[in-house]
């Protein structure tokens, strides 16, 4: 799912990447937890993904969620 996701950003298609990579993150917090390597560059890719669409109220609800994103 997450490659998918990937083309649809590149595609420039923040909307649907976005929706893809929740569903990512929230198959990959169910099985793996919230701190694994996986989990995070799912999330970082999410916040890359609000950023470039401008979606500020989601993303400070990420950051929230990952604070280890503030730095990366």
């Amino acid at each position: 799912m997450m490659n998918i996701a990937i083309v649809y950003q590149i595609m420039k298609d923040f909307g649907e990447a976005e929706e893809l990579y929740e569903r990512a993150l929230e198959g990959k917090e169910g099985q793996l937890g919230k701190d694994h390597e996986s989990t995070i560059r799912c999330a970082r890719n999410i916040k890359l993904c609000l950023e470039a669409s401008g979606n500020d109220e989601r993303l400070a609800q990420l950051l929230a969620a990952y604070p280890k994103l503030k730095t990366n």
